[in-house]
């Protein structure tokens, strides 16, 4: 079969060799990114955009990320472009998802081209510098810096942040100016662990039947009701 044009109406004469993977070919395939992150990056130019949206994808076989062991979606950049991809080809076109997963294919086989915007996979908005990131928490560097070598946050990409973090480094910050020591938080940390992992259990049998939206429902329910146990009991503990 003669190969494509991005748009589907230019047949190219010359046959080209099967490609390997998926398309886009030429980004990184690593699942490094959540759904807050896709979000994150996609949204400006798709505000509709949600996580229902992308499990739709998902479940449709148009763009299927990396599960981790709880269930969780991974995407990687390539993955990011895909969806970004569907959504111009639903939006501008009006496409059916049959005829845009025809177009997947025919791309992924090298049969259609379609050339990656720059811009379209650049992570800067989603990842921040140490630096930026402490101007994000409105924390000195040395802080991050802290914070990082003490394993309470890592980065998510060489050299930057998830911006997710903030609202630890924020948290994190005012714990140590309020005379808090590295070890304490350290120690919070390590029971924090523990209750994420529970709460991320507590919605694992229904993630691994594909009842995502059952699944984040129950994980939330933990994770709230944990907090507001942690401040009731730490309340209780000063005011006896």
């Amino acid at each position: 079969m003669p190969a494509l044009s991005a748009a589907g109406s230019e047949p190219r004469r010359e046959a080209l060799e099967p490609l390997e993977g998926t398309w886009p070919h030429a980004l990184s395939h690593e699942p490094l990114l959540r759904v807050s992150d896709v979000l994150a990056l996609v949204q400006t130019e798709f505000p509709a955009l949600s996580p229902s949206r992308l499990r739709f994808l998902d479940s449709n076989g148009l763009v299927c990320p990396h599960r981790t062991a709880s269930g969780y979606r991974q995407y990687s950049p390539a993955d990011v472009e895909r969806v970004r991809f569907v959504l111009r080809q639903q939006r501008d076109h009006y496409r059916p998802l049959s005829v845009i997963a025809g177009h997947l294919t025919a791309l992924d086989e090298g049969r259609m081209h379609e050339a990656v915007v720059p811009h379209a996979v650049d992570q800067r908005d989603a990842f921040l510098s140490p630096d930026d990131l402490a101007t994000a928490a409105s924390m000195d560097v040395e802080v991050v810096l802290t914070l990082e070598g003490e394993g309470v946050i890592a980065q998510a990409v060489p050299g930057r942040f998830d911006r997710a973090v903030v609202p630890l480094v924020v948290a994190a910050g005012a714990f140590l100016a309020a005379g808090g020591s590295t070890r304490d938080l350290l120690v919070l940390g390590r029971a924090v662990a523990r209750e994420a992992d529970a709460a991320k259990n507590a919605g694992a049998a229904d993630r691994a039947k594909g009842r995502d939206a059952q699944a984040d429902a129950s994980t939330r329910a933990r994770l709230d009701a944990t907090v507001s146990l942690f401040s009731a009991w730490v309340h209780a503990q000063v005011d006896r």
